[in-house]
């Protein structure tokens, strides 16, 4: 695959995502463009780039920051020691800050999402982190210095310029990037409500097999590191979920569209100790991809 077909076929894949989404919830056929900001919110405790609807996490729910028994966080803990500088691009909330924090010499968050910033930093606060600096900003234009780890969770597949993106995560690490990204997107624990809803669903998202792409076409060559299957939650209280799903799916209340989704979710959703899944949903399958910057430029 050439540069340009991998970059295009990323953005072909997520504008296709964000136009068919749009259209099944105008009521239109799929291809009609109603400039409908489609980019999702469940991030681990965190924004993302772009933003989107309110209410930004199904999962922001506060965590220990010295927990032992986070996989991903365990396997970024394995890249950094006392003397690393992180820079956590779509960080969020902190899933992966505040524990990289209480490690590393500093990390920087860029985070545009007002709401996941305040929370950022009174979760901070209450650890007693003080090496944690926050950056209110989009990626694609913050002015940010080099850091020893970049690191970019979970944002990566609500970005049509991916090969610029990631071209610019590049250029700010001086050690090692790593990108956390599901072999499919989260965005899949909403496909039966989407069906049943609307009848049929969008285009999925990209996830880990066409990230890898993109960056074979880049001449990157990255590390893969499959971490252990999670379930999928939504939340623990059943009237939020409600909510943030009528809001994700673009469903008012008391409509024939409402109807079928409150349906859907007396049927689907299913308790679990960790909070509600959705039955059939395969588990999650996170990656961590990382490569190393200075090996690349021959150093």
């Amino acid at each position: 695959m050439t540069i340009q077909s991998a970059i295009d076929a990323w953005r072909d894949r997520i504008i296709a995502h964000d136009s068919e989404a749009t259209a099944l919830r105008s009521g239109h056929g799929p291809g009609q463009d109603h400039h409908h900001d489609d980019h999702e919110d469940s991030k681990h405790d965190g924004g993302h780039v772009h933003g989107g609807h309110g209410g930004f996490s199904y999962t922001n729910r506060p965590r220990d920051v010295h927990r032992t028994d986070d996989p991903a966080v365990n396997g970024l803990f394995a890249l950094i020691d006392s003397d690393t500088t992180v820079l956590d691009v779509g960080g969020g909330a902190g899933r992966f800050a505040l524990p990289l924090a209480t490690r590393a010499k500093h990390v920087t968050v860029v985070e545009p999402s007002d709401e996941a910033v305040g929370i950022l930093r009174e979760r901070a606060a209450a650890a007693g982190l003080s090496n944690i600096t926050v950056v209110n900003e989009r990626w694609e234009v913050a002015d940010i210095a080099t850091a020893d780890l970049v690191l970019c969770s979970l944002v990566l597949h609500h970005v049509p310029e991916g090969a610029a993106f990631i071209t610019k995560l590049q250029e700010r690490a001086s050690g090692r990037v790593a990108i956390i990204e599901m072999m499919e997107p989260p965005s899949a624990l909403e496909v039966p409500f989407y069906e049943r809803v609307y009848g049929a669903v969008p285009t999925p998202m990209p996830g880990v097999p066409e990230l890898l792409d993109l960056l074979w076409a880049m001449d990157i060559h990255p590390d893969v590191t499959m971490l252990p299957p999670e379930t999928a939650v939504m939340g623990r209280d059943r009237d939020e979920i409600t909510s943030q799903i009528r809001r994700r799916l673009d469903v008012e209340e008391h409509t024939p569209e409402d109807s079928r989704l409150l349906a859907a979710l007396d049927e689907l959703l299913e308790e679990t100790p960790n909070g509600y899944t959705v039955t059939g949903i395969a588990p999650r399958r996170p990656a961590i991809i990382t490569w190393t910057t200075d090996l690349r430029a021959g150093k």
